[in-house]
Order: structure tokens, then C-alpha cells, then sequence
């Protein structure tokens, strides 16, 4: 599996914090995962929506860079009978259009928004009165808005944030290392306003 689009799925014995993470997700309110490309932002983001189709809840992913593969997603889990994809064809303005408008439907447990990693640094910033519309658009809705980002980019407009970076890469092989392992990442909660989960960090190896 290509290492650059971090399809990864989190290790056996993860699934507890993945599962604090899910229930910890504010409903009517935005939360924030922030990491840049392979350090476990993405993987974090997909182990979230594979929890919460296999419990039954419909999810809507807007993809603003058409990363997104189905096929990992299901193997790590997620009913995609559950989940809505929206390809945002790499506009993020339009991707967050597409969030702000599905997160006001009813019927949905989590709408992500994925930002990417690539496009978002070449063009010209999001003004930040676009994570105050998101956060007014969930406000009081049934839906956890979830944002993904290479970096932290919605300010006091998240109540959640959670952070990703990378620590480094393992390799195995003889008579010199050659194959790659895994990949170790720092986990920690680096913001939560009003939100039932402990601060805290986790180191997490992530395996091809």
C-alpha cells in the first residue's frame, strides 16, 4: 500500500482510544484532527469513521482532494453502506460549502471534512470566518463535524482538537533494512473545551 496516501489502520489494542476519541466527538459542535502527511492523521481519521459505520451511524465524508479509497476503508472496517462520499475534486472552498451544508441534514452521526495534504499549502489561505460558519452550521445539529487538516486551522472555532506527528519509521530486513514496518506516531489532545476526554498523548505504530 503507498505509504504517501496513510491509509493506514490503527494496531490491535488501539481500538480503546479510538473508541474515547469517537464518543468524545461533540455532536452539533467542530472538532479538529491536525497532522501533516504520514503522521497518522489520515489513518486517525479513517479508524473514527470505521467505528462509527460499524455501530450504525451514517457518515458523510467530503474528500477535498480525491484521496479516499474505499477498499482501505473497508479493511479497516468501515460499512460503506454507511457513508457518504463527497469528491471535492481538490476546492477546498467548495469542500467546506459541501460540509456546511450536509452537516445542517439530519440523519447523519459524523460529517468529516478532509482537507488533504497537498493542494491546501498552494493556494491561497481559508479566511478563518470559514471554521465560524462550520461551527455555526452544526450548532445544535445531531452530527459531530469533524475536520481533518496538515495543520490546525479552525482556532477557537473547535472545541476538539487533536494533533498528529510523526516520530519515525521502522524497517526490518538482512543483511541491511530494506522493507518497511511501520510507522511511529505521537497521538495527543492538544485543545478540548467542554469535552468529556482526558488530555493526554499516546505513541502509535502504524503497520503496512
Amino acid at each position: 500500500m503507498a505509504i504517501a496516501k496513510e491509509l493506514l489502520s490503527p494496531p490491535p489494542g488501539w481500538d480503546r482510544e479510538v473508541a474515547s476519541l469517537l464518543e468524545a466527538l461533540p455532536r452539533g459542535r467542530l472538532s479538529e484532527i491536525a497532522g501533516p502527511r504520514s503522521s497518522g492523521s489520515t489513518s486517525l481519521l479513517l479508524a473514527l469513521l470505521a467505528r462509527a459505520t460499524a455501530r450504525g451511524d451514517l457518515v458523510a465524508l467530503i474528500d477535498a482532494e480525491d484521496a479516499f479509497d474505499p477498499a482501505s476503508a473497508a479493511a479497516a472496517g468501515a460499512d460503506l453502506r454507511n457513508l457518504l462520499w463527497v469528491r471535492g475534486d481538490g476546492r477546498p472552498e467548495t469542500a467546506c460549502r459541501a460540509a456546511e451544508l450536509l452537516v445542517r441534514c439530519p440523519g447523519f452521526g459524523v460529517v468529516a471534512l478532509d482537507l488533504g495534504d497537498g493542494r491546501l499549502d498552494r493556494q491561497r489561505p481559508l479566511p478563518h470566518l470559514t471554521w465560524v460558519r462550520l461551527q455555526r452550521a452544526a450548532r445544535d445539529r445531531d452530527a459531530a463535524l469533524l475536520l481533518r487538516a496538515p495543520r490546525h486551522l479552525a482556532g477557537s472555532a473547535a472545541a476538539l482538537v487533536v494533533g498528529t506527528e510523526r516520530q519515525a519509521a521502522c524497517w526490518i530486513g538482512a543483511p541491511r533494512p530494506t522493507r518497511l514496518a511501520g510507522l511511529a506516531a505521537q497521538v495527543q489532545t492538544l485543545h478540548a473545551r467542554g469535552v468529556p476526554i482526558r488530555a493526554g498523548r499516546w505513541q502509535v505504530t502504524w503497520q503496512p
